[in-house]
């Protein structure tokens, strides 16, 4: 259980895909500006990270077991359009709202096949990988909430028109990466 936690805290923390990895990076910058939005985009996240870790895990093993590797990141991509498609069938089912503008972003999000073949390289068991593929989603929407702060106090400062937009967001991101990098 000690694991399955430092597992969870790792991602979040020292481990942050957004920051560390700077996987998923586009969809950070863009949606911290929109604050409305922001828990909506991290759960869609964490839930399609969580539900394609579930059944990334088994692949890799039938994967493993034929000699396809060399199809992994092939499958892992379909796999990724499978599970956003299906988040999408259902959430026009449960909430009658569909994904509009989060269907592309949840599907190229980085984050996600990344954790994918991080999981599969690094070895972890079924249980290992649901509480790094969940240490990752949460770790992704931290990552939204910390930037959209930044970006409200970034607002209210004199910033160069050098800097202004993309350019001081990615030093935020990058000062923040190397706070992260303490938790190591």
């Amino acid at each position: 259980m000690k694991e399955i936690l430092l597992l969870i805290l790792a991602g979040v923390l020292a481990n942050n895909y957004a920051f560390e990895k700077f996987l998923g990076v586009t969809p950070m910058l863009g949606y911290s500006r929109r604050n409305h939005k922001l828990l909506a985009m991290g759960l869609a996240v964490t839930l399609v990270t969580v539900l394609t870790a579930a059944i990334a895990w088994p692949l890799q093993s039938l994967l493993e077991k034929y000699a396809l590797g060399y199809l992994q990141v092939l499958v892992y991509v379909a796999l990724i359009l499978i599970v956003v498609y299906v988040v999408e069938l259902i959430a026009k089912a449960a909430l009658h709202q569909c994904l509009g503008v989060y269907f592309p972003l949840l599907a190229l999000n980085s984050t996600v096949l990344g954790l994918a073949l991080e999981n599969a390289a690094e070895g972890y068991s079924y249980g290992q990988a649901l509480a790094a593929a969940l240490g990752a989603g949460l770790g992704f929407l931290a990552a939204l909430f910390l930037m959209a702060g930044v970006n409200s106090r970034i607002a209210q400062k004199h910033v160069p028109s050098a800097f202004q937009g993309l350019p001081i967001q990615l030093l935020a991101a990058s000062i923040i990466a190397m706070v992260l990098v303490a938790f190591k």
